[in-house]
């Protein structure tokens, strides 16, 4: 190519509307001012202009509404950087942007670059997918579209530059939305529901995010879009957002193919495209479908055309004349058939279905229009040089991809963030997520964490990490970031209070720190995650699927929500993040997770090998506990000692017990003196000293041991080794971590009593 890559990005950026920020980082150029209508168009005017765009209009009231509201608003849609451009994209869009626009609208364009990237688009080659959409830019910029208004938004760039913003709500939107609610979005990405990868629930969830972060009014999609954007509507009234975004649904052009409700990309033959030549228009059109008698919909059609009409005439030719010719980009006009004018297509289809017009003379006709209208378009990529080279880049792009789908043994490219650089060893301990319907961060969390890093201290780095972007997603909590951090902050320092009175070194890791030093890296590697395919007799096939996620669940989860699609996958990226560039990493945790990590190794061994796949150190836990939760006071956690459950010669079903062993695993017992030292008179059998766990667990369990005389020996043993945790609760900064999880338990519990 003679122009650059980087050059022809810059240059499409500047005619396209787009704009440097002072700190060098691209991004979305907004309007100076805002928008006006056009002279002369009052309200109800601009009402008919809008609702003219749109097929169907959740809700009529509320657009009407909105434009007495707002001088300014907002409409967007988004396209998948996937190819070449069909004319519904090009010529239709023009049509439809230039209403909005003329109502007084700003029209914001999403280039979704990541989108197509989830989708598998170009291979997943982010370099091809840019490029591709650096084509749709030139190709709207020369249909006729009025461009004053327009602004251009490049997904990732967009999403880099409001990252936090942008991903706590996408996980917002994941935990309040069920994978059922999901999967029923499919049809937005051209999928079955039983066909979906992983990674494919992400997009609807991004695409609701969008309309949000870009601040839409109004939802300016094709019809086969509605039902993530009915998703956007719901979660507003899951969460209590009183303007809901409107939803101005288009028409969905017909395929040319008979049968066909949708235009298609993958067959060349379904659509006019807006590089094609005469020859390609004469003969695509002559060979249209063209029926004369109506149809019962199907249900596809109802779907992606709506539920207007229950019968329908299936003729692409007059959709074409309806959608394209009559009305452009330039405005209204008129076509001529058989010496008949028309100005309108009802009364064209009415005599074509009567037989007052010839097949050939409607498409001859259409075939003339079609042409005068794509003539600007085509003289463009003609005399352009850099359109004409992205066109060239973009046929090249098509067939290194195909190429690189045929190669078999083409090695995965490696992508994801990297926390170490040439660390030898890390020991790795994923801190415990806030227990559904818990109230606090307990002594017995802390312990369970502790006697996790003790088993991982023969490493040269101890790393806690604390998943709190995911407990968004995973609904820990409500969701409520401040009380998660909290949660995690309470847990940390409690861990590395203990971990100092064993000379236990251990850094402590916050997933979202970690991944905003790199976000588009880090979800780029989540996506992968779910998009990554193996080979097999029968096909193609995800590594990681619905199905995998299913049964790698922490211990008694089902997947039921889509936002454990979401953590299960992000999960796996921090611990490629974690073990990438590291020489020997190991994982140590209790049984309850042993699935969801060895999922993540699975993954590296498979995909990566080029990073050594942690070993998983697994230890069974106990799930009996008296809550000692941090912040609480002595006198409290004496008494909650006191009155635990303790039946004399039950060893399975002892909280106290398990505090013992706990205790004794995180090494945090003075070894210098015995384990338990029981002081009880003569007649229940005198003083006595055990040295070892089994000597009490085979006392207590023969009854020699009487819970009487073990409650208050435990005591006095575990409340010396905790003694570190009493302190901290003195610290004020810990005190008021305590207090604002505390508050938001008490803010829950009000709720819920409303």
């Amino acid at each position: 190519m003679a122009i650059a890559h980087d050059e022809m990005v810059r240059a499409v950026q500047k005619f396209s509307g787009y704009k440097a920020e002072p700190d060098g980082k691209p991004g979305p150029a907004e309007p100076a001012e805002p928008a006006e209508p056009a002279p002369g168009v009052d309200l109800d005017q601009k009402f008919q202009l809008l609702r003219s765009v749109g097929e169907e209009c959740q809700t009529e009231p509320e657009l009407k509404e909105l434009i007495a509201r707002k001088k300014q608003f907002v409409l967007y849609d988004g396209f998948e950087p996937s190819g070449r451009m069909h004319i519904a994209q090009g010529l239709f869009k023009a049509v439809n942007v230039n209403k909005c626009t003329e109502a007084g609208g700003i029209f914001k364009f999403y280039v979704a670059d990541w989108f197509a990237l989830m989708n598998d688009k170009m291979g997943g080659d982010m370099k091809k997918i840019k490029d591709t959409g650096m084509y749709f830019v030139h190709v709207w910029k020369s249909c006729g579209m009025k461009m004053e208004n327009v602004r251009f938004i490049w997904t990732s760039d967009f999403i880099y530059e409001n990252a936090t913003e942008y991903w706590t709500k996408m996980l917002d939107i994941s935990r309040v939305t069920s994978l059922v609610r999901v999967k029923r979005c499919c049809t937005i990405m051209g999928r079955d529901e039983g066909n979906l990868t992983a990674a494919q629930i992400l997009y609807p969830l991004m695409q609701c995010t969008d309309i949000f972060l870009l601040r839409a009014d109004i939802c300016q999609l094709g019809l086969d879009q509605r039902k993530v954007n009915m998703q956007a509507r719901e979660y507003c009234s899951s969460v209590g957002i009183k303007n809901k975004p409107i939803i101005l649904s288009h028409h969905m052009m017909m395929g040319l193919k008979a049968g066909q409700a949708k235009m298609s990309k993958s067959d060349p033959d379904s659509a006019v495209f807006m590089e094609d030549s005469p020859e390609d228009v004469r003969r695509k059109i002559t060979n249209a479908a063209c029926p004369r008698e109506k149809e019962k919909k199907t249900a596809k059609q109802s779907e992606q055309q709506g539920d207007t009409e229950e019968w329908i005439l299936n003729n692409p030719v007059i959709d074409y004349i309806r959608y394209l010719v009559l009305e452009n980009s330039k405005g209204r006009h008129q076509i001529t058939v058989d010496g008949i004018t028309y100005d309108e297509a009802d009364s064209l289809e009415r005599d074509f279905i009567d037989g007052k017009l010839s097949e050939q003379g409607l498409k001859e006709s259409c075939i003339q229009r079609l042409n005068e209208i794509m003539a600007g378009c085509r003289r463009h990529f003609a005399e352009d040089k850099e359109a004409s080279e992205l066109v060239a880049l973009v046929e090249q792009h098509k067939v290194d991809v195909l190429k690189e789908k045929e190669n078999a043994e083409k090695a995965a490219v490696l992508r994801s963030l990297q926390v170490f650089d040439g660390v030898e060893s890390v020991g790795l301990v994923f801190a415990p997520p806030p227990a559904p319907g818990g109230l606090g961060v307990t002594a017995e969390t802390v312990l369970a964490t502790l006697r996790c890093l003790v088993r991982a201290k023969k490493h040269q780095k101890l790393i806690l990490w604390c998943e709190d972007w995911s407990c968004i997603a995973l609904d820990r909590l409500a969701g409520d970031i401040k009380a998660i951090t909290a949660y995690y902050g309470i847990l940390a320092q409690s861990v590395k209070a203990l971990a100092s009175t064993i000379a236990l070194q251990v850094e402590v890791m916050m997933q979202s720190e970690q991944i905003l030093r790199d976000p588009n890296m880090y979800w780029i590697s989540v996506i992968d995650a779910g998009r990554k395919k193996r080979r097999t007799s029968a096909g193609e096939e995800p590594v990681i699927g619905l199905d995998e996620v299913a049964r790698h669940l922490p211990s008694g989860e089902s997947l039921t929500e889509s936002g454990q699609v979401v953590a299960t996958l992000m999960h796996v990226a921090d611990v490629l993040a974690l073990c990438r560039g590291v020489g020997k990493a190991t994982i140590c945790a209790s049984d309850d997770f042993q699935q969801h990590h060895q999922l993540a190794k699975n993954y590296l061994q498979e995909s990566f090998a080029e990073v050594r796949a942690p070993e998983i150190d697994v230890e069974k836990q106990g799930s009996n506990a008296m809550s000692l939760v941090l912040g609480e006071g002595e006198s409290i956690w004496n008494s909650k000692m006191k009155k635990s459950y303790c039946l004399e010669g039950d060893l399975d079903n002892n909280p106290l017990m398990d505090l013992l062993r706990l205790t004794l695993s995180c090494q945090l017992l003075d070894t210098g003196r015995p384990l338990l030292e029981v002081r009880q008179k003569a007649e229940h059998g005198g003083d006595k000293d055990y040295a070892q766990m089994a000597e009490v667990e085979t006392a207590f369990a023969s009854k020699d041991l009487h819970p009487s005389a073990f409650k208050p020996a435990l005591q006095e043993r575990v409340k010396s080794a905790l003694a570190p945790l009493q302190q901290l609760s003195k610290d004020a900064a810990f005190k008021k971590l305590c207090a604002s999880l505390e508050n938001f338990h008490k803010a829950q519990s009000k709720k819920a009593k409303k």
